[in-house]
């Protein structure tokens, strides 16, 4: 979902596992969001190293190692904004707007 994710209202319950880069709609480069069900985490082969690990993860709520600090308070602050306008909805609909008045 990195080219489309918060343009959009988008119902998670549907998918196990959402990945997106960051770097086009949330925050900068290198930064990715993972909105998984905590179910799938544990279906991982034992030989996957560590780090890879989503459970590693979810175990240390997203502590393991060194969090990019940076992209997380660039984050925090596109989550401000978008909460100021209103929301993903708000932001969805003036993207349909803008797209209608583009044609």
């Amino acid at each position: 979902m990195s080219s489309d994710i918060l343009s959009r209202v988008v119902d998670v319950s549907k998918f196990g596992l959402i990945f997106a880069g960051a770097q086009k709609n949330i925050g900068p480069a290198g930064v990715t969001v993972v909105i998984m069900r905590k179910d799938l985490a544990g279906r991982t082969p034992a030989s996957l190293p560590t780090m890879l690990k989503y459970s590693t993860h979810l175990k240390n709520n997203s502590l393991y190692n060194t969090p990019p600090t940076f992209g997380i308070y660039m984050i925090a602050l596109v989550m401000d904004w978008i909460e100021a306008e209103g929301g993903v909805v708000a932001v969805e609909e003036r993207k349909r707007g803008q797209s209608q008045t583009a044609l």
